[in-house]
């Protein structure tokens, strides 16, 4: 082959061509170099996050504006808009996908936009085998694929398909966050499945939830899961040192975004101390959480157990 014929036919892969045209919502997209492929990929998958964000903002009015019947018509307007951006995203993505047909990101995204968004589990999933297909080193439709078949009840490909992401992205905190949900939501089938028994699968699941922490400390939702897991050790009959609970709480804390997650990890903190069992330091939590939200009834509540020296049946509360 010529070299130069080579170079040419890799840099503007449309030349004697027609490139297929984005729709004029998403113009923009039509002026990014169609020879530079990840560009685009990129640019499309933005423009679909931001339309599935004004989706979520339409559906908040429509909800607000529902309340009085005299709003009927704009509700209307706002469930069309969401409707009509939805129709904007698949028909981006097609031309993504028409542009660049073995495109392993662009067939994951859109594998993702018609499993959540359009509710067909049979293609998305089908999207995401192709993604595989054609780059077996990208991790995203593992995942994807390991959600799948963990809802379904397939936990074998559940598994595999994890694990297979977290080797190919080990970084990746939400990997983990979600192969942790299985083992820990999961336990006795994943116990039944890896012939282990249920006090490993929790250990395992507790590890990769704590991984999952360390690898985004300011993401509170990470935190407040690993902490929230320690009560699963109460179903698997595993005994803990509840203050690492504490700790992870204390750690909740750090990434709260609002007093809601401040006073409810003072909360729980001080339920982790109550089973320690460490009264005097549940106490210092509890006057810390009325503080905050004074008068509420389960930190008054467990203040009066902890100064009686009870202990807090954290899941009856």
């Amino acid at each position: 082959m010529n070299f130069s014929v080579a170079i040419c036919v890799m840099v503007a892969p449309f030349v004697g061509a027609t490139v297929p045209a984005f729709p004029v919502e998403a113009d923009f997209l039509n002026q990014v170099p169609a020879d530079n492929e990840n560009k685009v990929v990129d640019a499309a998958r933005q423009f679909a996050l931001l339309q599935l964000s004004l989706i979520d903002w339409d559906k908040d009015i429509a909800g607000q504006l529902a309340a009085d019947p005299a709003n009927r018509d704009d509700v209307k307007a706002r469930v069309q808009s969401a409707t009509d951006r939805v129709s904007r995203i698949d028909q981006v993505y097609k031309v993504l996908l028409e542009r660049y047909p073995k495109n392993a990101r662009a067939l994951n995204y859109y594998g993702e936009f018609l499993y959540d968004y359009r509710g067909d589990e049979m293609n998305g999933v089908r999207y995401w085998k192709e993604a595989v297909a054609n780059d077996p080193k990208l991790a995203l439709p593992y995942n994807n694929l390991g959600i799948h078949y963990s809802h379904s009840g397939q936990f074998a490909f559940g598994l595999d398909n994890y694990n297979k992401a977290i080797e190919l992205d080990p970084e990746n905190p939400d990997f983990k966050f979600n192969l942790a949900q299985l083992y820990l939501a999961y336990t006795p089938s994943v116990a039944q499945e890896l012939k282990w028994d249920e006090a490993k699968v929790f250990k395992k699941g507790m590890k990769l939830s704590k991984a999952a922490a360390d690898l985004k400390p300011t993401d509170y939702k990470l935190q407040e899961d690993y902490a929230t897991n320690f009560y699963v050790s109460d179903r698997v009959k595993v005994k803990l040192d509840w203050a690492d609970a504490a700790a992870a709480w204390r750690r909740a804390r750090g990434a709260a975004k609002d007093n809601t997650q401040v006073f409810f990890t003072w909360l729980n903190e001080a339920r982790a101390w109550m089973r320690k069992p460490d009264n005097g330091k549940a106490e210092a939590c509890l006057l810390e959480a009325l503080k905050i939200v004074p008068d509420n009834a389960v930190a008054t509540r467990l203040l009066e157990r902890a100064r009686s020296g009870g202990t807090a049946a954290a899941e009856a509360e």
